[in-house]
């Protein structure tokens, strides 16, 4: 089986919105697969291109505890901060990796943090 990488660069996470989480490169929204935008969330009135909204957060939850939607236990600000420290730490440390099987193609995803 063939194995192919691809490896997407991340150099800021952004909230646009309470619950709202999104990947940036050189100030532009990433849109590629398999990190591709979507067009809104109309369960969070969120109509903007973004990454993951709170239902994703409650699903990255269940494997990384320190991913969570916004529960009033903060200011919506230090959620959001530390949600972008903590995506910042999880793809330094190569937590989001992953393989994808496709049409007989073994695809190594790697989102990989570089500085601005």
């Amino acid at each position: 089986m063939e194995l192919e990488t691809i490896t997407i660069e991340v150099d800021e996470v952004k909230s646009g919105k309470v619950n709202i989480i999104s990947f940036y490169r050189k100030g532009q929204l990433i849109d590629r697969p398999p990190l591709q935008a979507k067009l809104k969330s109309e369960e969070y009135h969120y109509h903007y291109r973004h990454h993951l909204d709170g239902d994703d957060l409650e699903r990255l939850n269940t494997r990384f505890p320190t991913i969570f939607p916004f529960d009033d236990r903060k200011s919506i600000n230090d959620w959001a901060d530390e949600m972008k420290r903590e995506f910042q730490r999880l793809i330094s440390d190569g937590r989001l990796d992953r393989q994808v099987e496709k049409d007989g193609i073994i695809y190594e995803i790697r989102l990989v943090w570089v500085r601005k």
